[in-house]
């Protein structure tokens, strides 16, 4: 996301005239619109005929070039459709643009979102609410087959979300020559936005009478999917769960949105953030997969087993927090940025999705649009040439962690519920952009003003308090005796300096763990206080007067191969009866779609420890660490970025 709200320019054919308070011209706004419709109205001129045409097809916003671009983003309109169709046939034969003339044919394309009947006192005054949206651009034929096929999973993924993943692919050569992609470059564009309750003239609403025989409100309006109806041919015994949670919870994600848009929406000034009623409904947001992005040569593309890891990327000002208030924001053309979401979005993406059923498609994107716009900047350089990764959080440092948690699912779960609960959990090193501070040596400054800023945008964990934000009373009276003084930091830098090779994060320095629940996201502070730690820890929890003791195993000094440390698991999790959800290589699919630049074969690394402990409430509960292994991944691989 830029690090300013982006408008397209006013040109005369787009500039909204009538009622133009009305008008919206930001990016986000217009493209959440187009990609909330079921379709896209396209007009365009054919000279065999007298008339304009308009066509509706479907189509989505996204960037191949950029795949991590957000709504907020400058994007292209990718539109399907048959082969032969009249449309295709004219953009096919278009002749490339003279100098100075654009190349593609022209296109006006629009889609409207019905919000409400707005039923007033006189005929005249009677109205909708409505989101609509206006693109220009010029269209041309998709030839690259990558983008095609690329092209081809957006687009039936904005119909319905995981459907491509979840159908026989890839398209055969018949169905990719049959298929036709249009690649829209957007000129201009403008929205308008109607919202509210009637609005009727003084002289009528002072009329008693008038108002006593006409009644006036809105009715609410919203596309509603029924229950599945099973093909004649059908093989498959129940409704997919994917497909039932969209549906679901995208019809009462429509009739939540259409119960807002009676309430008047002022429109923002220049430089605020869209409120959510200004944005489209999030289930048809910009779908996109970060293992789809252009990975850092140090990083290999993922194999096709890792296809099915693919989740929607959420729009930022759609999240269920407030606006962020990091100081430091995702930037796309940041190389150290856009190489950390390109290496960490694989494990987050992979843990979320095969975390049983315990998020749904929406909370997922949530989750990883927070983790990209809040943790992506904080993790410092990537390696290079010039710069070894630096964080005590893993061996190799890394300053990203995931860590996976299962527990028994709560007891007077129906038969047909996971009998295990998997959730994410996400460490990260705050490290400063140069890497290091010499004046900073265990990075505890830059830790003390991030931490607070990160609770204001996570959650409380105790019952009764969903909505409650994070409360610091322990850290901040755990961090005075954690913290070192600023003679004790000098001290530490004069040893350090004696000690060759020495990491300048000693194993003192706190780490910054988000727990991922349902839609929320509790923070924790982890200070590593010594190598006692490292077999037995101990977790104080809000109502606890003990605390819970937790054993840590080293998984990688057991076993010889990563492959030999899921096999372990999958039968330990079998003798728990979770086998059905994580064993008969449930778990090492998850795996190798999270790492997919780990050899499974070779010695181990990325499974590192797994902690053991036991509760009347949860029963056995068990946490994998996971260490990212990008150090050792740049080392053995070609010396690349972006």
């Amino acid at each position: 996301m830029p690090s300013r709200e982006l408008e397209y320019p006013k040109q005369p054919y787009s500039t909204v005239k009538r009622l133009n308070d009305r008008a919206r011209y930001s990016l986000e706004t217009i493209h959440a619109i187009i990609n909330s419709s079921p379709f896209i109205n396209v007009a365009f001129q054919d000279s065999t005929s007298p008339f304009p045409a308009v066509l509706p097809m479907i189509g989505q916003m996204g960037s191949f070039s950029r795949p991590s671009a957000d709504l907020g983003d400058v994007l292209d309109l990718y539109l399907h459709g048959y082969v032969s169709s009249r449309l295709m046939n004219l953009a096919r034969t278009s002749p490339s643009g003279e100098e100075g003339e654009e190349e593609g044919i022209p296109l006006t394309l629009t889609a409207t979102l019905l919000d409400g009947y707005v039923l007033s006192l006189t005929p005249n005054s009677h109205s909708y609410n409505y989101r609509s949206a206006v693109l220009f651009g010029y269209a041309t034929p998709v030839v690259d087959p990558a983008e095609k096929l690329w092209a081809m999973e957006l687009v039936t993924n904005s119909v319905v979300p995981q459907r491509y993943q979840n159908t026989r692919t890839p398209p055969n050569n018949a169905e990719m020559q049959s298929t036709s992609i249009l690649r829209v470059k957007i000129k201009a564009g403008s929205a308008k936005i109607r919202s509210g309750e009637p609005h009727d003239d003084r002289a009528d609403m002072n009329d008693e009478e008038l108002r006593q025989k006409a009644w006036v409100g809105v009715v609410p309006a919203w596309l509603q999917f029924g229950e599945p109806v099973a093909g004649g041919y059908n093989r498959v015994d129940k409704v997919p769960r994917y497909l039932d949670e969209w549906r679901v919870e995208g019809n009462e994600e429509r009739r939540r949105e259409a119960y807002e848009a009676v309430k008047e929406v002022v429109k923002p000034k220049k430089g605020d953030a869209p409120t959510m009623r200004q944005l489209a409904s999030h289930r048809r947001t910009i779908r996109l997969s970060p293992l789809t992005l252009r990975r850092p040569a140090c990083l290999p593309a993922p194999s096709s087993s890792s296809i099915n890891s693919r989740i929607p990327i959420q729009a930022r000002n759609n999240s269920s927090t407030s606006e962020p208030r990091i100081s430091h924001q995702y930037d796309d053309t940041n190389p150290n940025h856009h190489y950390w979401w390109a290496a960490c979005s694989p494990s987050l993406t992979s843990l979320l999705r095969h975390s049983h059923h315990s998020y749904t498609p929406t909370q997922q994107s949530v989750h990883l649009s927070w983790f990209r716009n809040n943790v992506i900047p904080n993790l410092g350089p990537r390696p290079s040439s010039s710069y070894r990764l630096r964080s005590p959080l893993n061996y190799e440092g890394s300053p990203y962690r995931p860590t996976w948690n299962f527990c028994s699912a709560p007891a007077g779960s129906s038969s047909s519920s996971p009998k295990v609960k998997g959730t994410l959990r996400f460490s990260f090193e705050p490290i400063p952009a140069t890497g290091t501070s010499q004046q900073d040596p265990t990075n505890q400054e830059r830790y003390r003003t991030l931490f607070p800023l990160l609770a204001g945008e996570c959650h409380g964990h105790g019952k009764g308090e969903t909505n409650a934000k994070a409360d610091l009373t322990w850290y901040d009276e755990v961090k005075e005796h954690m913290y070192l003084t600023a003679s004790e930091q000098t001290v530490l830098r004069s040893k350090l300096a004696c000690v060759p090779g020495q990491l300048p994060l000693p194993p003192e320095h706190a780490a910054i763990a988000i727990g991922c629940l349902g839609d929320k996201r509790v923070l924790k502070p982890y200070f590593f206080a010594g190598p006692k730690s490292l077999v037995t820890g101990y977790e104080m929890r809000p109502g606890k007067e003990e605390p819970e003791v937790k054993v840590y195993l080293p998984l990688m000094h057991f076993f010889d191969t990563e492959e030999a440390v899921v096999e372990a698991l999958e039968e330990v999790w079998t003798g728990f009866g979770w086998g059905a959800e994580l064993g008969k290589g449930g778990y090492g699919e998850a795996m190798r779609e999270a790492f997919p630049h780990v050899d499974f074969n070779k010695a181990p690394g990325t499974h590192t420890w797994v902690s053991f402990s036991y509760s009347d409430h949860t029963g056995p509960y068990m946490t994998v660490y996971l260490a990212p292994r990008f150090q050792e991944a740049y080392d053995l691989g070609v010396r690349g970025g972006r």
